[in-house]
């Protein structure tokens, strides 16, 4: 049968299959990781029964079938394992492409072990997203965080990709040991320069059996305060939305191993944090527009595409009940529309007032 090309509508989410290789090809141990809390309970090697089961549940769980479908290997460096157990892997996820179930392949991996070989056998097996865990782009708090790469490797691994033809990532993280917010603006601006096709952002958090966990219970190291994680997220999101690059999560995916007393010791953490972000941005970029109102007025309106309703009220209503504090004797109704594009808000209010907010990196 014809492989199915990945599809090229950005706007269209695929599935993703999550398959955790579980710290296979890290050459150590970083001093914040600890993926049995982080990925949950995965065997240390995948058996070929193992992976169908999981592919299999996940597509039997699928029902929007024209929705794209990509496997994905996270954890561990991909590329950094046996190159048999890489082939092994790469041909059980060929094999969905082949019989059309499956459109794409990603994987994860460390930026120095990317090289000319490596990108052979990737295109062998129709590698479409290598993501790169970049983490930082200053060399101290690399070096803090034992991750045993540099600046250099991440910018060199970004640009032999894209020039392999290959969807790129980068990860990055807040908070880490010895960074602070122009260190990590700093590794923004060098994301934006290398312009990857996307980027995923997560607060440091404390972690039971780490390295890190010794730092913090011996004073040495202090996570991020809630709100100042939410404030350096918020304002990754619209610099790296300015500069056309997709933020495709913000926060850990919380599994059940991280909802166990002690799993976590410290840090920002939520089940919606990528979503306060945004609600938070969602906010600042309606009072903007409603700044622009005069006279107050006695009603205000707002349409918004039924997906983006609930990050706009954000949590538990908070947005709703900030914005009628600032305006007490407006009565304030919320709508859907089915023609309202994605991140655009409009807004009516008294008068025949009609403005719009647009929030940047949703649409």
């Amino acid at each position: 049968m014809k492989k199915i090309k990945p599809m090229a509508d950005k706007a269209t989410k695929p599935l993703i299959i999550p398959v955790f290789v579980m710290n296979s090809g890290c050459p150590h141990r970083c001093i914040f990781c600890n993926q049995k809390i982080t990925a949950g309970n995965y065997p240390e090697k995948i058996s070929a029964d193992f992976f169908e089961r999981e592919v299999i549940s996940y597509l039997s769980w699928n029902k929007d079938k024209s929705r794209p479908v990509e496997i994905a290997f996270y954890g561990g460096s991909f590329t950094g394992m046996a190159r048999t157990y890489q082939e092994e892997l790469l041909s059980l996820a060929q094999g969905y492409i082949e019989k059309g179930l499956v459109h794409s392949i990603r994987i994860s991996t460390r930026p120095d072990y990317i090289n000319t070989d490596i990108l052979a056998l990737l295109k062998k097996y129709d590698v479409s997203t290598v993501e790169i865990g970049a983490q930082s782009f200053v060399d101290e708090v690399l070096e803090r965080a034992r991750r045993g790469h540099r600046t250099g490797d991440s910018i060199n691994a970004i640009h032999v990709l894209r020039e392999a033809g290959l969807q790129t990532g980068v990860h990055l993280m807040v908070g880490l040991p010895g960074d602070s917010e122009e260190g990590f603006n700093y590794s923004l601006q060098k994301t934006i320069e290398i312009k990857p096709d996307t980027v995923r952002i997560h607060p440091v958090v404390v972690l039971r059996d780490t390295a890190l966990a010794e730092e913090f219970q011996q004073g040495t190291y202090q996570p991020l305060q809630f709100a100042e994680a939410v404030s350096l997220c918020k304002s990754a999101w619209l610099k790296l939305a300015a500069a056309g690059i997709r933020v495709i999560r913000i926060g850990l995916q919380i599994t059940k191993e991280m909802e166990n007393e002690g799993a976590i010791l410290a840090g920002p953490i939520h089940p919606a944090f990528g979503n306060l972000v945004l609600s938070a941005i969602f906010y600042e970029e309606t009072v903007k527009v409603l700044n622009r109102l005069s006279p107050k007025p006695a009603e205000i309106r707002f349409e918004l595409h039924n997906q983006d309703v609930s990050t706009f009220r954000g949590w538990q209503n908070n947005n709703i009940n900030s914005i009628k504090k600032l305006y007490p004797l407006a009565e304030i109704e919320v709508g859907v529309s089915a023609q309202q594009k994605r991140g655009v808000i409009s807004i009516t209010a008294g008068q025949g007032q009609s403005l719009q907010a647009v929030i940047p990196g949703i649409a």
